[in-house]
């Protein structure tokens, strides 16, 4: 196996104080690749084991849909897992098939830190600081949320199994009441299509239970790290776009581009022209933002799309087979899956509609600027800067928008099939 020069990225890219946590998931995953790396090669392979794994659990987790077809119940307990492997799956082939532009969007958000943080200027480096430590506070949650509800997964399956069926002979206890709550507690292996018959699911269900929680350690790793991952991308849009809000109300303290130059005084001792470098500088950097979130539309957009069909029946499922157990664990274990699920959602549409917010108020800062004071030229310079930044810039899965208007909606609409699949049931 080959290794192009592009899909390489530099050692400090892995330092950025705004990228240096995210990648690391990627990079353990066996996705991402630094220079000074030894055995890049062996990564590689790492990362391609653990996506053919999750491929071929994917494909079982179909299999054993299409044998519970028409049971509802067996249906939404495997819905879940299955869409969200999907889901999870198609980003990863995206990703090898587009290595390059994601490795050349993280070297633009890099080099864009490292830009703020190298002019100097304090009131520029407080902004980033402040969404660093935001980003630090996100991904606590977020991964907190995610390995609980996995782990509690994992574990609780073998706790049942030990209670009802007993770790030596692999047949139910006799001590535990054959009742129907019991049977419903009872883990159903997602592997039961490697064993039908139910003797041999009793007998298999170590090396079942160790495949599984294999994949779901896979899973933990790579879910959280590259919705984080993408989530930063969308964080380092809205801080470039925040320090260009500040830049632009505050020209007049940007002397000689970063000089300790006294401030003019009277409104005829302004520099006109460095005033116009100043607004050159600003167009500049509005374009690469605009630039920056047209790429990163490109790379969510199919995602996001897929996201949007399949997240209303994947958070329908995990609402009914929450409604229809009668273990409070297991519910508990839902609504952590729930909450986990409608996070990447909500961390998807709130950041992309942060973009838009934050990008219209650019023309606002330009004119809180002190315009008066220039003469005509740079005047009608940055009435051309105000003219474009009237242009709303959203991002869209084709046809969806990125907002939170579609976060509700999509809400609402899992709640809705949620009711018409209970009043069939009932």
């Amino acid at each position: 196996m080959e290794l192009k020069e592009e899909w390489i990225l530099p050692d400090a890219v892995y330092e950025s104080p705004l990228l240096k946590r995210t990648l690391l998931g990627l990079r353990y995953y066996g996705l991402l690749l630094g220079q000074s790396q030894p055995l890049k090669k062996a990564h590689c392979l790492r990362g391609m084991v653990f996506t053919v794994s999750m491929i071929l659990f994917n494909c079982t987790q179909y299999v054993d849909l299409w044998q519970v077809w028409g049971s509802v119940s067996d249906m939404t307990a495997n819905a879940a897992t299955t869409l969200l492997f999907t889901t999870t799956i198609f980003r990863i082939i995206f990703f090898y098939l587009h290595r390059a532009r994601f490795n050349d969007i993280i070297k633009v958000a890099h080099t864009g830190i490292e830009r703020i943080l190298g002019d100097g200027w304090d009131d520029e480096k407080d902004i980033v600081t402040s969404n660093v430590r935001y980003l630090s506070r996100l991904a606590v949650v977020f991964w907190s949320c995610a390995l609980v509800t996995a782990n509690m997964m994992c574990i609780y399956s073998l706790v049942l199994y030990l209670m009802y069926d007993g770790p030596v002979d692999g047949q139910r206890n006799s001590t535990v009441p054959n009742s129907t709550s019991v049977l419903q507690q009872y883990p159903t292996p997602i592997l039961r299509s490697w064993y039908p018959a139910a003797d041999g699911k009793a007998n298999h269900f170590l090396e079942i239970y160790l495949i599984q929680l294999y994949i779901m350690y896979v899973g933990q790793l790579i879910v959280p790290s590259w919705h984080m991952f993408m989530v930063t991308l969308m964080i380092y849009g809205r801080t470039e776009c925040s320090v260009l809000n500040h830049r632009l109300c505050f020209l007049d303290r940007y002397h000689k581009l970063g000089q300790n130059t006294p401030k003019p005084s009277g409104p005829d001792s302004v520099d006109n022209t460095e005033r116009r470098t100043l607004i050159i500088d600003c167009i500049k950097r509005q374009a690469n933002l605009v630039a920056f979130t047209r790429e990163l539309e490109q790379l969510t957009r199919a995602a996001v799309f897929l996201d949007f069909v399949v997240f209303s029946v994947l958070l329908c499922a995990l609402l009914f087979e929450a409604s229809m157990t009668t273990s409070g664990v297991q519910v508990f274990i839902d609504v952590c899956y729930i909450t986990t699920m409608t996070t990447i959602l909500f961390l998807y549409y709130w950041h992309a509609n942060e973009i838009h917010a934050c990008a219209d108020q650019l023309s606002m800062s330009a004119y809180k600027s002190d315009w008066y004071r220039y003469d005509r030229g740079t005047n009608r310079m940055l009435q051309i800067f105000i003219l474009y930044s009237n242009r709303p810039l959203k991002m869209q899965a084709f046809f969806i928008s990125m907002s939170l208007d579609t976060f509700l909606a999509i809400l609402r609409a899992s709640y809705s099939y949620f009711t018409i699949l209970k009043q069939l049931i009932d």
